[in-house]
């Protein structure tokens, strides 16, 4: 039986929680909306800005020619991984292990997409896949890793439906590509199809309230977070799609996408062209967590404030520190300049807003993040077996790091 329908909702709409967020902690979130994913104009970073910022990174310091051979770099390596995928003959999906519970029936369905640049899955790839399964979706898990070891392998398929190993080819754009033909041929009773992949860590808190409250909204696409940059969208990592014609509509555009090894093509044209694409099809677009809340929010803390003129001086610099204003002024400046919220914000999302998870390249990379490294104590008191399991997975995803420390 098909989920009940609900309208699209305007601009200025709000949709209801079912109930408020039940927190780890025993704690609950104000009781609010998702956040419709609508265009805006007035939030658009210039050319200039955007080149500025990349600029300013710290592994650039400053120079046009470093940061323009970095660029430069990047995209002839993917362009010569491209070149050797046109001439390449071989089928990116190797192999494909049926599971326990089969797809033919199966209602909602998570096509997770795992990589670790050595042969292993993760302690906490496994619990996010226990997780997804306990929250009722059968599981496509998708590896690009260079091998699943045999017992990881084994309990793979007691957890999910299919297992399929595939070339490391396209980032999680390219996997959900090329798997979209076999969830239609597989699984042709889905209403709901959640794309998800480990470029996250956790989570460290039940998504079963975030869940129920985007199943209560009806039929749509919705995220956990969005971004405005370089127009709004919802991020990758999670998205949920609800209703016949939504899924459809999905695997659609999936089919549609470019395989390249290119993470900057893939993310403007992945990532950034579905809300709108989906908008345009006539689904509602939302997120859990919209951009402008976490930044009035964030903006609130002083943690938050001293990491953003850490990270972006020149946007701040004739801001006077702790004066009363300080938080709007700094809203100001960067109504043009809107940050990656997982990055800039991260702190405040899990404390403020109740988010479960931390960006694993945050936790990779944090000498970009100075406060980043705290991580650990704030989790402690969340979930301490879950602190120790990612610092295992980082400890297995810092392995390429190691070998090319500027992978």
């Amino acid at each position: 039986m098909d989920m009940p329908t609900s309208s699209l909702f305007s601009t200025a709409d709000r949709l209801p929680w079912a109930e408020p967020l039940p927190l780890a902690d025993g704690s609950a979130l104000p009781k609010r909306g998702l956040s419709p994913v609508v265009d805006r104009p007035d939030r658009r970073i210039s050319p200039w800005l955007r080149a500025r910022s990349f600029l300013r990174r710290p592994r650039f310091e400053g120079s046009v020619l470093r940061a323009g051979l970095a660029a430069l770099r990047e995209e002839l390596a993917a362009l010569r991984a491209d070149l050797a995928e046109a001439v390449n003959d071989t089928p990116r999906l190797l192999a494909i292990h049926n599971g326990a519970p089969g797809l033919a029936r199966a209602p909602s369905v998570a096509a997770f997409v795992h990589y670790a640049p050595v042969a292993a899955v993760s302690g906490m790839v496994l619990r996010r896949i226990e997780q997804l399964r306990a929250n009722g979706f059968a599981v496509v898990f998708i590896s690009s890793a260079p091998g699943v070891p045999p017992v990881a392998l084994a309990r793979l398929r007691a957890l999910c439906a299919l297992v399929v190993v595939r070339r490391n080819h396209g980032l999680d754009f390219g996997a959900w590509h090329d798997v979209a033909p076999l969830l239609r041929r597989t699984a042709p009773m889905m209403q709901e199809l959640l794309l998800a992949n480990d470029s996250v860590c956790g989570p460290f808190r039940d998504k079963a309230p975030i869940l129920a409250a985007m199943r209560a909204a009806g039929h749509g696409l919705f995220g956990l977070t969005e971004n405005l940059a370089p127009r709004p969208h919802l991020q990758s990592y999670f998205l949920l799609a609800r209703g016949r014609p939504v899924v459809a509509d999905l695997l659609r555009f999936l089919d549609g996408c470019t395989v390249t090894a290119s993470k900057r093509r893939t993310i403007r044209n992945g990532e950034v062209r579905l809300s709108a694409w989906m908008r345009r099809r006539g689904h509602a677009v939302a997120a859990w967590c919209g951009y402008e809340t976490i930044e009035r929010a964030a903006l609130q803390q002083d943690s938050a404030r001293r990491r953003l003129r850490a990270l972006y001086p020149f946007l701040f610099r004739d801001i006077p520190r702790d004066s009363p204003a300080e938080a709007a002024m700094m809203g100001w400046a960067l109504h043009r300049r809107p940050v990656n919220a997982t990055h800039a914000f991260w702190r405040e999302l899990v404390e403020e807003m109740g988010f479960p998870y931390l960006k694993t390249d945050l936790l990779l990379r944090n000498s970009i993040i100075e406060d980043a490294a705290g991580w650990r104590r704030l989790l402690a008191d969340r979930d301490e077996a879950m602190n120790v399991v990612i610092s295992s997975h980082l400890a297995t995803m810092s392995v390429a790091r190691r070998r090319d420390p500027g992978a």
